[in-house]
């Protein structure tokens, strides 16, 4: 995949910023967790109902769920991003991280199978072989998004 077309942010006022102060990247990593634990405890709970742990008609729940999750993964993803130009040739061709990204963009399209498909489940108490396969999957997706995460650091140039 090969991220180094995205290399040139780490030159870019915004990256010397990042890359040289003391405190915003231990602050970028605090708010990069809090809200990877908000987005993933969001999808857990939606991924229990779908699975069948939860079968109690629960639609407003969700809703408010899907929109923390959706909020979540914007405030990751610009936390991401910035961790990226702070630091560019720890990130570029680092294939930790371009499977996280992978991995993410699996997810998405699971989700958006979801909200397609099976959106109108969270309105009864059905279970079907559709929403279990749609609620594992989102939970083997975004623990190997955590797992690669992790690995970035391992894998550093």
């Amino acid at each position: 995949m090969g991220l180094g077309a995205f290399a040139w942010i780490g030159d870019t006022p915004l990256g010397f910023w990042v890359g040289t102060s003391s405190v915003i990247w231990p602050l970028l990593e605090c708010i990069h967790f809090a809200s990877l634990c908000v987005l993933v405890g969001s999808v857990l709970v939606i991924d229990l109902r779908l699975i069948g742990f939860y079968r109690d008609r629960c639609a407003a729940l969700v809703q408010t769920l899907i929109r923390l999750s959706l909020i979540a993964f914007a405030v990751n993803f610009l936390t991401g991003v910035l961790f990226f130009s702070g630091n560019t040739p720890k990130f570029v061709d680092n294939s930790a991280l371009e499977l996280k990204l992978v991995l993410i963009a699996l997810a998405g399209l699971n989700a958006l199978y979801f909200k397609l498909r099976l959106s109108h489940i969270v309105h009864s108490e059905e279970v079907t072989w559709d929403s279990i396969g749609v609620g594992y999957v989102s939970l083997i997706l975004w623990t190997g998004v955590i797992v690669c995460g992790r690995m970035i650091t391992f894998y550093a140039s």
